[in-house]
């Protein structure tokens, strides 16, 4: 897959960086699908050490004082679910994951402690202020948070050239012009969006991160096509660990066959979500001539419906980035 098409040619890596490619057919080393590595657009990692099933009603799970923040008291539960969270996305091939990180200042340092001997890249979204090690803000959303907080901190963020997100109309349609105004990178959710919503966020040129497999938990799913008619760039993630496993291969398949209730999405267009859509959001350049490898190498030739539809990372033969 180059430059967001499926082309037959052999790509050249030596040392991790892409010294060539070529169409047609040449001599090979390993044969098999190559993609860009996978994006996993929003995690919240620390409630992947959840054993019990959530509570359905969003506000009781996620909510303040909610059975997440129960989980997150124990630190050493926590850093262990985190680590295994993220032995599971380097199998199936994502190289990086932003994560609302919830705890403060201790809660982003615990993150980069759970990822120091990793290859997969943590981008870290803190809360309650602008952390030093952290590469962001992340809002809960506007319902449960102090306006005047949210534009401070996103100010104070801008300022230090990090980056603002948050979750947006996830259970009820929230002020949509105020979160324009933040200038986010990107919101999540935005699923009890009105059209005229949705021409805010496109005007604005902010893209949506959609969850579908944590929102379907919460009895509720994203209206990708909606999302599509509107021109808004989308991407995929995973949400929160307690409810869906960080797997953005398992993420695209279910995403692929809610889309079938409504027409289907292309496969290609759904890889794209969580490969090159998540490279322009957060400015990840690679994968170019003489630039850094960032690739999944399936063990054999698929179709770009195999890979959405059928792929496990039994498929994956190895990952370079």
């Amino acid at each position: 897959m180059l430059r967001g098409s499926f082309i037959k040619g052999i790509l050249e890596i030596k040392d991790g960086v892409i010294v060539d490619f070529k169409k047609g057919w040449h001599r090979y080393d390993v044969r098999g699908t190559v993609i860009p590595t996978l994006i996993n657009m929003h995690t919240h990692l620390g409630d992947f050490c959840a054993t019990e099933e959530p509570p359905h009603r969003l506000e009781e799970a996620v909510g303040p004082g909610g059975y997440k923040y129960r989980i997150l008291e124990n630190e050493e539960n926590v850093l262990k679910g985190m680590r295994r969270a993220m032995q599971m996305m380097e199998r199936s091939g994502v190289s990086h994951f932003v994560d609302f990180r919830e705890g403060g200042k201790r809660g982003v340092e615990l993150l980069l402690r759970a990822a120091s001997r990793m290859k997969i890249r943590p981008i870290i979204l803190g809360r309650e202020d602008v952390w030093e090690k952290a590469h962001g803000v992340s809002f809960s959303c506007v319902t449960d948070d102090d306006k005047d907080r949210m534009i401070s901190l996103s100010i104070k963020a801008r300022n230090l050239g990090k980056m603002v997100a948050l979750h947006l109309s996830e259970r009820i349609r929230e002020d949509v012009k105020f979160v324009v105004s933040l200038k986010p990178d990107f919101v999540v959710h935005a699923i009890e969006t009105t059209d005229e919503d949705l021409e805010m966020l496109k005007n604005a040129r902010i893209p949506v991160v959609i969850t579908p497999r944590a929102n379907a938990f919460f009895g509720k799913l994203p209206d990708v096509h909606r999302l599509i008619r509107h021109k808004i760039t989308v991407a995929i993630g995973t949400d929160n660990g307690m409810v869906a496993a960080p797997s953005i291969i398992r993420e695209m398949e279910f995403l692929y066959r809610i889309s079938c209730l409504n027409g289907c999405l292309s496969p290609e267009t759904i890889i794209k979500m969580a490969t090159y859509n998540p490279r322009k959001i957060l400015k990840i350049e690679d994968n170019y001539i003489g630039g850094k490898a960032s690739v999944v190498i399936f063990r054999r030739l698929l179709t770009p419906y195999e890979i959405v539809a059928k792929a496990t990372e039994r498929d994956i033969k190895t990952a370079v980035f």
